[in-house]
C-alpha cells in the first residue's frame, strides 16, 4: 500500500463515522481535519496529526483529544450571561450540553473505529512512499 492509499483508508474510516475529512501533508506528517454537524447544527471539527505515517500517533492524538474533551466546559463557551445559548447555539442550556456530549461521542466513535481497524487490518504497516 502506498502513502496515498493509506491516507485514503483513514479517510474512509472517518467518513464511515459521519465525518468529512481534509488533509494537509507536511513532509512525513499528515494533519487531518475531521468535521461533522451535530443534531443541533453545530459544525464541530477538530485536528489530529499522524507523524511519520505512523497510525499509532494518529490514534493516540485522537484518544488524547477525546480524554481532554469536557462537554460542560465546551458548553460554557456557548452560553451567554443570561444562561442561554449564544452565537447560534441552542437556546436551552440542557440542549447546549447535549450538543457538546454528542461531539464527545463523535470523537469516541472515531477513536474506536480507527483502533478497531488497526486491530483487524494488516494495512497499518509503514506504507511505501
Amino acid at each position: 500500500m502506498n502513502r496515498q492509499e493509506f491516507i485514503d483508508r483513514i479517510i474512509e474510516i472517518a467518513e464511515s463515522q459521519g465525518f468529512s475529512v481534509s488533509t494537509e501533508i507536511n513532509g512525513d506528517d499528515v494533519e487531518f481535519t475531521f468535521s461533522q454537524y451535530t443534531d443541533f447544527g453545530q459544525d464541530f471539527c477538530f485536528w489530529a496529526t499522524m507523524q511519520n505515517y505512523d497510525i499509532y500517533t494518529l490514534i493516540e492524538e485522537v484518544d488524547n483529544y477525546y480524554e481532554g474533551y469536557d462537554p460542560d466546559e465546551e458548553a460554557m463557551l456557548w452560553v451567554g450571561p443570561d444562561g442561554h445559548g449564544k452565537n447560534g447555539a441552542p437556546y436551552r442550556l440542557t440542549d447546549v450540553v447535549k450538543d457538546m456530549e454528542q461531539c464527545e461521542q463523535m470523537i469516541k466513535n472515531l477513536s474506536d473505529a480507527l483502533s478497531e481497524a488497526n486491530n483487524k487490518e494488516i494495512l497499518w504497516e509503514q506504507p511505501n512512499s
